[in-house]
């Protein structure tokens, strides 16, 4: 009797954490929280001050095991400067798991010493990476000046180690932003003249953040 009783207790405690698990890892398909999520990155808007957006086409698999995924280039025609933003969100473990390190690193690019830089945004705290990432070939070499931090809602971090600084029980969504600027079209002079920071990107960004506090928070500046 006690065989069966404790047999049974095991079973029911194996399917319990089965359950418990499949919803922890959204294996019976996407919740409404990072559906809204994922929709919220539309609200976005093509315009933001002297930059004009135009979508880009986000390939199959490019984006990851996370939800939401939006990729767009800005162009400033004062500046002549284009940029290329890369915004995704999720669950925090597939979000907080791909850096630019493995993102870039798998395409061949080789990702410099990185540096944190804060910016002012409208007094929400914003503290990016900065570092330069170049991919050689036979024929050519590629330049691209690369900023990036994540955000639970409470400001944009440049996080060391963004699985542990953002777990999934305080934040079920974390959004990750990519923003480059491709620098192969100038010379070695004027690369050398930026040193290591872009004020074109870090233009774009104090345009930009303020919009995705209100948008994907409702933090107004």
């Amino acid at each position: 009797m006690k065989c069966w009783m404790f047999a049974l207790a095991a079973s029911v405690a194996l399917v319990g954490a089965g359950f418990v698990h499949g919803l922890w890892t959204d294996r019976w398909g996407a919740p409404e929280d990072t559906k809204r999520a994922a929709e919220l990155l539309r609200t976005i808007p093509l315009q933001i001050g002297d930059w004009e957006g135009t979508e880009m086409e986000v390939k199959e698999g490019q984006a990851g095991a996370v939800s939401g995924c939006l990729q767009r280039s800005y162009y400033n025609r004062r500046l002549d400067v284009t940029v290329v933003i890369a915004l995704v969100n999720g669950r925090p473990g597939p979000v907080a798991t791909h850096t630019p390190e493995a993102c870039y690193g798998a395409s061949g690019y080789l990702v410099g010493r990185r540096q944190e830089v804060r910016l002012d945004t409208n007094g929400h705290p914003a503290h990016f990476w900065a570092s330069m990432m170049v991919r050689t070939r036979a024929t050519d070499e590629t330049r691209v000046r690369l900023y990036w931090a994540w955000s639970g809602g409470e400001g944009w971090s440049a996080s060391t180690e963004a699985r542990n600084e953002f777990p999934r029980f305080r934040y079920p969504i974390l959004h990750k932003l990519y923003v480059l600027r491709d620098l192969s079209g100038l010379d070695a002079a004027a690369v050398a003249a930026l040193g290591d920071r872009d004020p074109a990107c870090e233009a774009f960004l104090q345009a930009l953040l303020p919009m995705l506090d209100e948008g994907l928070f409702g933090q107004a500046g």
